[in-house]
């Protein structure tokens, strides 16, 4: 009797030594898919892992101003008193810009009129370009390169000075310089507006939904 309880607390010892043993296994394991995906992002944007990023998203937004510069033809008409709308992603570890090119890690821009969108900006593209540089945050758009043809669509923002992803201006402008053969399209339109701020963060997101929600139920106790 004795031999037999002997073994069986020595096969409950041993299971629980293999379930306590299992578990920094688990967290071993989390930890090294977790480091994994780090790396492979870090690879994905061409960065050295020792070298640290901190890319952020902003929502970009604003609008056109009531008439194109005299002679423009084509887009720049179109986009009278129309609006653009969409987002990018930036290393903000590296700005402000003051004396370099920061490039944009992922971005897209909506030009858009009465709901409908008229033209897309965006990294899709292979030669497109958009950066930060001192107070500027520019995207172009190449178009179709061909013998002939040479199309820019190019939308820049004139930021005040130091400007690290927030901020709101008056200044900027959208430079056509496009002519697909009979249709013709160039000249310029101002914009008279437009704001750059961060995307909220998921743990944010929640956070306001949640006072928000509270907010609500204190408001109907009150009532009732």
């Amino acid at each position: 009797m004795q031999k037999a309880h002997l073994t069986k607390t020595m096969g409950k010892n041993i299971k629980t030594q293999l379930m306590l043993s299992a578990t920094p296994l688990r967290r071993l394991s989390q930890a090294t898919a977790t480091a994994a995906v780090g790396f492979a992002i870090l690879a994905a944007i061409g960065t050295n892992p020792a070298q640290a990023v901190d890319l952020k998203t902003f929502n970009i937004s604003g609008d056109f101003a009531p008439a194109p510069l005299d002679g423009s033809v084509g887009l720049p008409v179109n986009l009278a008193n129309a609006s653009f709308n969409g987002t990018y992603t930036v290393d903000v570890d590296q700005l402000p810009a003051s004396n370099s090119f920061v490039d944009l890690a992922n971005w897209t821009v909506n030009l858009v009129k009465d709901n409908t969108v008229l033209r897309t900006l965006s990294n899709s593209l292979a030669g497109n370009t958009a950066y930060i540089q001192e107070n500027i945050l520019s995207f172009s758009d190449a178009g179709l390169l061909t013998g002939k043809n040479n199309n820019l669509y190019s939308l820049e923002l004139d930021f005040d000075g130091n400007f690290t992803g927030t901020g709101s201006t008056n200044n900027g402008k959208f430079l056509d310089n496009s002519d697909l053969g009979s249709v013709q399209s160039s000249g310029l339109i101002a914009v008279t507006f437009a704001k750059s701020e961060p995307v909220p963060e998921p743990q944010t997101l929640a956070g306001t939904v949640v006072v928000a929600t509270i907010g609500l139920s204190l408001k109907r106790k009150q009532k009732a």
